[in-house]
C-alpha cells in the first residue's frame, strides 16, 4: 500500500516540487460540503480512537502528512510553534501520519523536540475516502463536521479556510 501511495504522489504532484507547495486551495475537491470520513486509528501517544470524534465538536484541520515530506517538515513546525494559539481559537489539530510505522512517526518528534501527537495511519487507510493524493494535505472542518475547505499547505489566514464553500 506504501508503494502505490508513493507512486501515486509521485506521478500526481512532480511538477509541484519544483515550484514549492501544491496549490493554495482545492475548491474543487469532491469532499467539500460532504461529512468528514472517519475511522479509528491508532495515535503516537499509545491510545487509539476515532479520528472525526478527535475534534470534539470543534472545527478541526486534518493535517495529512509524513516524515520524508519536506513541505510537511516546514508545515509542522508552523504548527508545532502555533498549536496553543490555534487551539485557543476554538480550532483543533488533528495529525494524521499516513504509511509510516508509529516508532517512525514518534522518533521524528522527539529529534525535532516537538509536542505533537499524530494518528498512525500505517495501512493508508483513509488515503481512499479522503482522496489523496499528495502531502501535506489539509482538510478543514467546521464545527458539524462537514469538510469546507481542502490544501496542499497550512496558510497563515487559516481560520478563513472553513468558511469556504
Amino acid at each position: 500500500m506504501r508503494l502505490i501511495f508513493l507512486v501515486l504522489f509521485l506521478f500526481s504532484s512532480a511538477s509541484a516540487w519544483g515550484t514549492g507547495h501544491l496549490s493554495t486551495q482545492t475548491s474543487e475537491s469532491p469532499l467539500i460540503g460532504k461529512a468528514a470520513p472517519d475511522a479509528v486509528l491508532a495515535k503516537t501517544d499509545g491510545t487509539s480512537t476515532s479520528v472525526i470524534r478527535e475534534r470534539q465538536g470543534k472545527k478541526a484541520i486534518l493535517v495529512f502528512w509524513t516524515t520524508w515530506c519536506p513541505h510537511c517538515y516546514e508545515d509542522l513546525g508552523t504548527i508545532n510553534d502555533s498549536f496553543a494559539s490555534i487551539e485557543q481559537k476554538g480550532i483543533k489539530i488533528i495529525l494524521v501520519d499516513v504509511g509510516e510505522a508509529k516508532e517512525d512517526i514518534k522518533n521524528y518528534f522527539n529529534r525535532r523536540q516537538m509536542k505533537l501527537t499524530s494518528f498512525v495511519d500505517e495501512d493508508s487507510a483513509l488515503q481512499g475516502p479522503y482522496h489523496l493524493i499528495g502531502v501535506p494535505t489539509l482538510i478543514f472542518i467546521d464545527e458539524k463536521g462537514i469538510i469546507r475547505s481542502v490544501t496542499n499547505e497550512f496558510p497563515s489566514d487559516y481560520e478563513n479556510y472553513f468558511s469556504v464553500k
